[in-house]
């Protein structure tokens, strides 16, 4: 009896099994979509690549083999073609259940909204703290953070001569510069010269983890309702990176609150103030569990990241001495010039360094710092894909990598390092218009211009303060992409001083 209640569920979950590879194969709307097997019948294949760090170069291959569209779930497609970005990523079109909610708390940050109108009405509040006159105001901060940065480096090792890994030091002042622009105090990465409660290798750590539970978002619904979900939800008692740095977070805006309780009525301009000084279009404020899931995504998103393309912008320049040789000739000229301060202002830069500016518009382009799928549905009235329909509810997506290697944009040469092609002002409308480094559409990053205000200042600044001297030209440093996102490792350096900026004429 048992063997034969054993057989039938076998027998039963084949027959489950078959039919789903029937169905999505041959009978499901995307079937016409060329694309592999295993992956036009499960996730399980996507999220096997995810694991292996493969998705980018699996990717690649098929767009060469198959054309601008593939099919890499029974329900996903992704494309390669960056004209078809304001398409994929409307106003209409909603985030779906691949972005896992309540891994940081039931409230969520703007990020995580699916709804495309309930996304528009936050987006409306919480765009003030982050709009670029209020931006503009906290550039003294990012000032400060950058000259501790650099004053650190001159001392251990430009003086010494010591050689290091520059790759963490990139990583510890944006993320000292995040927390000080955050809540006004800076996490103490430069000054304790280490990976601070081991919060950036606990975010690399939760990388592929994330990542395997939003490409198994069914699944990851299920586990979640069972005794095991509260092992994919961080919280503050949690001795991982996450758990730090929620601490750290909640600490600041009690403290935050207590001063204003207290009347502590001095002027500040760090984003957790603008929060809460934020108010909705019947002038209630803002939650606490709301800003506290702001904040927490902007220490996330907002540090890592950063490092990332400080890095890559470096790589990039190391390995293209043509490239830095012209970068340092319009540095030195600009600043005999007096056209630029002490400390570059944002403003100064764009008007001032034009090809500088364009080696940081290259580096975002081909070393985009999360390079993972993004996808929306489908909205209402379907989408036409290359002659194809794809219905309401399919998922479709683009990669930032691969978009911006398309050749129909940006040339045969899209592969290679080349600035020079974001001087050519109407190629640049479209680049800009293609780009996809911070998101697309009306859910572009909030915080790009504090990105880019930290790229125009900290890079040049050191620039001009030392010679970097890799160990390894012809390798300066090792990529790594991990759970969707991507940094380097090992760039070991030398620093020699570079002359004072008095004899160049400041």
């Amino acid at each position: 009896m048992l063997s034969t209640i054993v057989a039938l569920g076998i027998l039963y979950i084949s027959l489950v099994i078959l039919y789903q590879i029937i169905y999505y194969r041959f009978l499901h709307p995307l079937s016409s979509f060329p694309g592999p097997f295993w992956g036009s019948v499960t996730r399980l294949w996507l999220t096997y690549h995810h694991v292996k760090a493969t998705e980018l170069q699996v990717f690649e291959s098929l767009h060469k083999k198959h054309g601008p569209v593939i099919r890499i779930t029974p329900t996903m497609l992704i494309v390669s073609d960056a004209t078809k970005l304001p398409e994929i990523y409307s106003r209409y079109a909603e985030k779906s259940q691949h972005y896992i909610t309540g891994s940081f708390g039931e409230t969520e940050s703007i990020f995580n909204i699916y709804d495309h109108a309930a996304h528009a009405r936050l987006r409306k509040i919480a765009a003030a703290p982050y709009a670029y006159s209020n931006v503009k105001k906290m550039e003294p901060l990012v000032d400060a953070i950058v000259r501790k940065w650099l004053e650190k480096l001159d001392h251990r090792f430009a003086a010494t001569g010591e050689k290091f890994d520059f790759a963490p030091w990139a990583v510890y002042m944006a993320y000292d510069i995040i927390s000080e622009i955050g809540f006004g105090e800076p996490i103490g990465f430069i000054e304790q010269e280490k990976d601070v409660d081991g919060l950036i290798q606990g975010f690399h750590d939760c990388l592929v983890p994330f990542g395997v539970m939003a490409r198994l978002y069914p699944l990851t619904k299920w586990i979640k309702k069972t005794p095991m979900g509260r092992y994919l939800v961080a919280s503050p008692e949690h001795e991982s990176g996450a758990g730090v740095l929620m601490r750290l977070r909640d600490r600041l805006v009690q403290k935050r609150y207590d001063d204003i309780k207290a009347g502590n009525t001095k002027s500040r301009i760090e984003l957790l103030q603008t929060f809460i000084e934020a108010r909705d279009e019947n002038g209630k404020e803002l939650g606490i569990d709301y800003i506290k899931a702001e904040v927490l995504l902007v220490l996330l998103a907002g540090s890592d990241t950063i490092g990332t393309l400080f890095q890559a912008l470096l790589t990039n320049l190391i390995r293209n001495s043509d490239v830095y040789d012209k970068v340092m000739a319009e540095i030195d000229a600009v600043t005999r010039a007096k056209k630029l301060s002490q400390m570059p202002m944002y403003e100064e830069v764009l008007e001032h360094c034009p090809y500088y500016v364009a080696c940081v518009k290259e580096t975002m382009r081909i070393n985009p710092p999360a390079p993972d799928i993004m996808p929306r549905l489908v909205p209402k009235g379907g989408l036409q894909l290359f002659g194809k329909y794809v219905p309401e509810g399919c998922e479709v997506t683009c990669n930032p990598w691969i978009v911006h290697r398309d050749t129909n944009v940006y040339g045969l040469d899209a592969e290679v390092f080349r600035p020079e092609r974001w001087l050519d002002s109407e190629r640049a409308k479209d680049f800009n218009k293609f780009s996809q480094t911070f998101g697309y559409g009306p859910r572009v990053c909030l915080g790009r211009d504090i990105a880019y205000m930290e790229l125009y200042k900290a890079p040049l600044q050191f620039l001009r303060t030392f010679k970097p001297r890799a160990l390894n030209e012809n390798e300066p440093s090792r990529h790594v992409y991990k759970g969707g996102i991507s940094y380097f490792k090992d760039m070991w350096l030398t620093l020699d001083r570079r002359p004072p900026m008095v004899e160049l004429g400041i």
